[in-house]
């Protein structure tokens, strides 16, 4: 069990989301940025799955009440009784021990993982926090939560340096366009791929309002019959300025949907903080799926690495980057 001392400036428990439900009118919720969330459950020997501390900006500071390994993602400095450890390691702390984390320095958002994982009560089938149905709750001093007892540590105790997620200010995301892109004028359209836009203090977990050149909708106009709204939908209202609708998104919305960041760019999208600078390219669905399956594979091997089956090298030629994993045939030494 741990026992939250200070919440930080905004932590919930949250895991992949609430699957399923939509159709309900219930939210999917979940982390905000997966890979990140994934990674650090993987070091702890979590399912990627599993409930964890979800933080925006500021960490909280935590007490153990029990044995149990932890481990943090995001670029944050933190303390264990009061001795500096760092992010993307894995460490034991023992019951009385306390947990304190900073203030973000890159991105937006940090996770701490326990192993076990966060073993409050699910409900319909999620540990996610969603706040405006009053799921869940943002954490607060004197709350204690209890730790799950199944996990298998991996042999390796550290993300790589070079394999750790690095978090920008300024990204390029890549859009599908449509499904309304007959609701925008050419010159809308144009606007949109051609601009950059800022993200405003508006800007929280159901969606990030941006800023910048107006786009222009077509004699259809900004609204739609209500429609679904997947993870990345880009809605334009009646402003010209989009907004990228993300975890806590609603699931039917009526503004038109001018495109939908694809799955692989919604991290670097989600660790973006106020004044952050969005582009936006469009691609083909393929391509999409193209980019999802990259990372998929990538997370596979690093947790092949994790527990010893595969060797992870990286070399630069001729100012190129390449990563190479070589698998470990132990039946064949």
């Amino acid at each position: 069990m741990i026992e939250i001392l200070d919440p930080g400036l905004f932590s919930t428990i949250q895991d992949l989301g609430r699957k399923g439900y939509q159709k309900y009118g219930v939210p999917v919720s979940g982390v905000m940025d997966f890979i990140s969330a994934r990674l650090v459950n993987m070091l702890v020997g979590n399912d990627e799955n599993s409930a964890l501390i979800e933080f925006y900006m500021k960490g909280p500071k935590l007490k153990f009440h029990s044995d149990a390994y932890f481990a943090i993602a995001g670029d944050v400095r933190a303390k264990l009784n009061g001795r500096d450890i760092h992010p993307w390691k894995r460490y034991k702390a023992s019951s009385g021990d306390v947990l304190e984390i900073g203030t973000i320095s890159s991105g937006s958002y940090g996770y701490i993982a326990f192993s076990g994982g966060i073993n409050t009560e699910p409900i319909l089938g999620s540990r996610s926090t969603y706040l405006r149905a009053n799921i869940g709750d943002k954490l607060k001093s004197g709350d204690r939560i209890p730790l799950g007892s199944h996990y298998n540590l991996p042999r390796l105790d550290y993300i790589p340096r070079s394999l750790i997620p690095k978090y920008s200010n300024s990204v390029e995301a890549r859009i599908i366009l449509g499904p309304d892109d007959d609701h925008f004028t050419e010159n809308g359209i144009k606007t949109f791929f051609s601009s950059e836009y800022t993200v405003t203090p508006e800007s929280d977990r159901m969606g990030y309002r941006l800023k910048g050149p107006k786009i222009e909708h077509s004699k259809r106009g900004p609204d739609i019959i209500t429609d679904v709204v997947p993870l990345g939908t880009v809605q334009v209202p009646g402003n010209g300025q989009p907004i990228i609708m993300l975890a806590d998104r609603q699931t039917t919305g009526g503004y038109a949907r001018i495109g939908v960041v694809i799955t692989a760019d919604i991290p670097k999208v989600a660790q973006l903080r106020p004044g952050g600078k969005i582009r936006f390219k469009e691609v083909t669905i393929e391509k999409a799926y193209e980019e999802l399956m990259k990372i998929e594979n990538r997370l596979e091997l690093i947790k092949k690495l994790l527990y010893g089956k595969l060797i992870y090298i990286r070399t630069s030629v001729s100012g190129r980057t390449f990563d190479t994993f070589i698998e470990l045939m132990y039946d064949h030494l």
